[in-house]
């Protein structure tokens, strides 16, 4: 993820709370995002954490119904990883208001896709 702050202002040690919080459990790399436009970051679960969420290999880490039923622990650090995007950029994460639905079938579904938004990032 590209994040708009100079190479030299992110550090491994430093890095906000939501990334912070995995601790050795990720791999980190910060490096020089490409035309100097900010710096690159770089996160992913170590190995044996995804040994220990079932995880065999690339195959099963890409598990469509473990993503759909919200099991895939790099939902979570695509989460991780957005939130700290947020605070090192504007120093908070913004949260969208709460969608004001109908209960009715559509309403349903976009209440449904809006909340299985958050793993994922969109729609």
């Amino acid at each position: 993820m590209t994040i708009n702050r100079e190479p030299g202002e992110l550090q491994i040690d430093t890095l906000p709370s939501p990334l912070r919080a995995y601790g050795d459990r990720i791999e980190t790399r910060i490096s020089a995002a490409p035309g100097d436009r900010g710096t690159e970051l770089a996160v992913r679960l170590r190995e044996q954490e995804q040994e220990q969420h079932g995880e065999q290999g690339p195959e099963a880490a890409r598990s469509v119904p473990a993503r759909l039923a919200g099991d895939d622990p790099r939902q979570d650090l695509r989460r991780a990883l957005r939130e700290a995007k947020a605070l090192l950029e504007a120093g908070e994460v913004l949260r969208p208001d709460e969608p004001t639905t109908h209960d009715t079938p559509g309403g349903k579904l976009v209440g449904l896709l809006s909340r299985r938004a958050g793993g994922e990032g969109v729609l």
